[in-house]
């Protein structure tokens, strides 16, 4: 600390007291906030794929869209698997794709691991039937190898 002398130091506290008379502190505080401040936003939630599963006769069914537990059926017997896709990035917009695999690879849980941000980037920019049938592809090489 910086050591005064006494005329110094006078010197100091009457101009301390100069600048509090012309300064006034007092007026230069910060109002307080009447209105309390707003609530943070919360962040979006992220959006999961749906799936659902229906068998080929039901597939014709349009207006109650029966679902089917595929647990419940056989492992060779035919069903939709039915991928809703929906919006994830601002260019995409909400997708359906049908797929048509055997009621094991429902059961098993084969399909979603297929599903990854590369596959969808791919498949959202084509148009409806071609990215059926892209996606339809992989899973039929992977019927293959199962």
């Amino acid at each position: 600390m910086l050591e005064l002398s006494r005329n110094e130091q006078t010197q100091l506290e009457k101009l301390e007291k100069l600048w509090l008379i012309n300064y006034k502190p007092l007026e230069h505080l910060p109002e307080s906030n009447p209105c309390p401040l707003p609530k943070p936003k919360r962040a979006p939630r992220k959006r999961q794929i749906n799936t659902t599963a229906t068998t080929f006769q039901e597939q014709n069914v349009r207006d109650g869209e029966m679902h089917v537990d595929a647990n419940t059926l056989d492992d060779n017997v035919d069903i939709v698997y039915r991928i809703n896709i929906p919006r994830l990035r601002s260019h995409w917009s909400h997708r359906s794709l049908d797929l048509k695999i055997k009621a094991y690879m429902c059961k098993n849980n084969l399909i979603e691991p297929l599903i990854s941000w590369e596959l969808l980037d791919s498949i959202m920019e084509l148009p409806l039937e071609e990215a059926t049938a892209l996606f339809q592809s992989l899973v039929d090489g992977v019927k293959q190898a199962a």
